[in-house]
């Protein structure tokens, strides 16, 4: 069962789960950069240097194990997720802000994937396997560059046909991660015991850490752009996650794997729903403060 899910149904799945990403990035979205160059500039390249750090002070700080390291190092190289347009969208802050930094944070790991996985590979701070560049850079046109480059093409193509469907795309977009995650975590199911503290544990430091590194880096910005790096810096691409991991890890550990990726996506549903809704009531005070100044 493993065999089929790693091999068949993970390549298959990520496709689809990129074209439908694609679907969510417009030409429109890149010419925001000029709008609000500061907030994306810092919401991108200030994720690509300081969320792998994060991890490592996480992992070192609770003792994980070699693999828990490596799985949330991997996880911390990865963009932001598309998930987060729809938290933005819940906290009803600045949605086309989280849209271009998803947008642009996907275009750049094409860069900042490799040159961190050059830069830690081998070194005594990362237990990440030793992988070519040009191997990742082989999965991440396949998997990721091909299918969101379909997705953006039948936007442009076909606007209205996307637009109607937008909500249902992105329905089956989750339902692709979870079903993808759940299965090939059920394929490993004895070791969640084993794994199951340090993957709540990590997971749940990482997103609170990052949350913490979005509202530092968002100093200055409007009270609708500030809480948009909060969410950007604390959801990561589990598709890309994905892509890359399945170079790098065996059957077995790549099962592991995708169940620290189902920990991680699950604990981050429970912190940043609330998170949302937090800034969705902060937001809808501030007209009435407003007015009574």
């Amino acid at each position: 069962m493993l065999h089929l899910i790693v091999n068949y149904a993970v390549p298959a799945g990520l496709f689809a789960l990129m074209l439908i990403a694609g679907t969510e990035i417009a030409a429109a979205d890149f010419v925001r950069v000029v709008k609000h160059p500061r907030a994306i500039v810092v919401g991108t390249v200030g994720q690509f240097v300081a969320l792998p750090l994060l991890s490592l002070l996480v992992t070192a700080a609770i003792a994980a194990g070699p693999f828990i390291s490596a799985a949330v190092l991997l996880l911390s190289l990865c963009p932001g997720g598309a998930i987060s347009n729809s938290y933005c969208y819940l906290a009803r802050c600045n949605v086309s802000l989280s849209a271009t930094i998803t947008a642009v944070g996907t275009m750049l790991c094409l860069v900042g994937i490799p040159l961190w996985l050059w830069a830690m590979c081998g070194s005594t701070f990362s237990s990440i396997p030793n992988v070519p560049a040009s191997k990742v850079l082989l999965q991440l046109a396949t998997f990721m560059v091909l299918p969101i480059a379909l997705g953006m093409a039948l936007l442009r193509v076909c606007p209205r046909f996307v637009e109607r469907r937008k909500k249902a795309l992105r329905r089956t977009s989750f339902t692709i991660v979870l079903t993808i995650l759940l299965a090939t975590a059920w394929a490993v199911r004895a070791d969640i015991a084993a794994l199951a503290r340090d993957i709540v544990l990590t997971a749940a430091l990482f997103i609170l850490g990052a949350m913490l590194l979005g509202r530092v880096l968002a100093y200055g910005l409007t009270p609708e752009d500030g809480p948009v790096l909060v969410i950007e810096s604390a959801v990561r691409n589990v598709g890309v996650a994905l892509i890359v991991g399945r170079d790098m890890f065996d059957e077995p550990s790549f099962a592991r794997f995708a169940t620290f990726l189902t920990g991680y996506f699950l604990i981050e549903i429970v912190i940043m729903i609330p998170y949302a809704q937090f800034v969705r009531a902060r937001l809808a005070r501030r007209p009435a403060a407003q007015a009574a100044e």
